[in-house]
């Protein structure tokens, strides 16, 4: 009787150690949130993809079991796994307020108890934004004589930075334009640009081409985020440089005149031209020859323009094969010439001329030449 007491005894004083103690379990962990969304989703491999829009608070909870209570860690890389630690926070929340298209990326949640391997889950964070798009102009302006030809064309061009892609579209008034809407409008991305712009191209102006312009760049209303646009008046008037003149008089003596020469900076007239001539000799670019593009731009004043040089929006230098040479400064109109040696298939391409002034102020030009077997 004694024993068996003796026994009841011991197991009870058990019970109670390991109410006292708890069992020791290893960690496991799960993501919640409970802050502002606009879709949470499921990709492959378990990972969870958070939505949000750039500037709403962004609030991840981490749930997490194990005996003893397993420590918690919130850490960012910008990529890979492999990549190093970009922030942490010790928190079991992570609580990020108007959140930045950079802080976007891959969150992981890390619950460690010593016991076993620690706990690991992962979400990835998707934030969704639309800026203000910007129209830059360029114009093309031709004669018919050598490898010249005859041409007055204004190229529009639209670009919005945004996630997810964005969509562009155009209007003049009131009127949408859309590709064969308008025998003197075409509407085309460049090559290699992956819908980052859309070109809005006005072949050999007429009067009705001179009007308003609208680019209205849009998300689809993903995240409640409302499309913008911004507006560009294409007009055929001329610049208000030259020589003012000021007359005072009164009925005493002869007027009293001062003159002034007004300078107005700015770029103008933008043109481009290919040799060989692909538009006019029936002769398309052929690998193994040489290509040469020309830009050509009126500035002024003239010593203040510089040239730039990029292949599919990447600034491209001088080399051996891709010869890059410009004209005196002093020179108007300016040129600058791309000269491709020996052209091979990986040469196809944008390549676009960005025409600057040296000490800023002035929107700068952009030309774009698409380079390939059917230019």
């Amino acid at each position: 009787m004694g024993l068996a007491v003796g026994l009841l005894w011991l197991f009870t004083g058990f019970l109670q150690g390991a109410h006292g103690q708890g069992v020791y379990a290893p960690p496991t962990v799960r993501i919640m949130h409970s802050g502002e969304t606009c879709n949470v989703e499921e990709e492959r491999y378990s990972e969870r993809v958070y939505t949000i829009r750039e500037g709403e608070t962004l609030e991840l909870q981490c749930l997490v079991t194990g005996h003893p209570r397993p420590q918690v860690r919130w850490t960012k890389t910008a990529g890979g796994a492999s990549e190093r630690q970009a922030d942490s926070s010790l928190n079991d929340t992570l609580r990020i307020a108007a959140i930045s298209r950079q802080q976007g990326g891959r969150y992981y949640c890390k619950a460690d108890n010593g016991l076993g391997s620690p706990a690991i889950r992962s979400i990835r964070v998707d934030v969704y934004y639309l800026d203000d798009p910007l129209i830059t102009v360029h114009q093309s302006v031709g004669e018919a004589k050598e490898q010249f030809y005859f041409e007055r064309t204004v190229f529009l061009r639209c670009i919005a930075n945004s996630n997810p892609p964005v969509r562009y579209s155009w209007r003049r008034g009131r009127e949408v334009l859309s590709q064969g809407s308008d025998t003197g409008v075409e509407i085309y991305e460049p090559f290699f640009t992956q819908g980052e712009t859309k070109i809005l191209k006005l072949k050999n102006l007429r009067p009705q081409d001179y009007a308003e312009y609208t680019c209205v760049a849009s998300v689809r209303n993903v995240c409640d985020i409302a499309e913008k646009s911004t507006r560009f008046n294409l007009s055929n008037k001329t610049d208000d440089g030259g020589m003012y003149s000021c007359v005072a008089f009164n009925s005493v003596g002869n007027p009293a005149r001062k003159s002034i020469n007004v300078l107005v900076r700015g770029l103008r007239k933008g043109r481009f031209w290919i040799t060989p001539d692909p538009y006019h000799n029936d002769d398309n670019i052929q690998i193994g020859r040489e290509v040469k593009i020309s830009c050509q731009v009126e500035a002024t004043p003239p010593e203040e323009l510089q040239f730039s040089w990029l292949k599919n929006g990447r600034p491209l230098r001088s080399s051996e094969r891709m010869v890059i040479t410009h004209t005196e400064t002093e020179a108007s109109p300016g040129t600058t010439n791309l000269d491709i040696i020996d052209l091979k298939f990986t040469d196809f391409g944008t390549y676009t001329c960005v025409a600057s002034l040296s000490n800023g102020g002035i929107p700068e030009i952009s030309i774009d030449v698409n380079i390939s077997s059917t230019t």
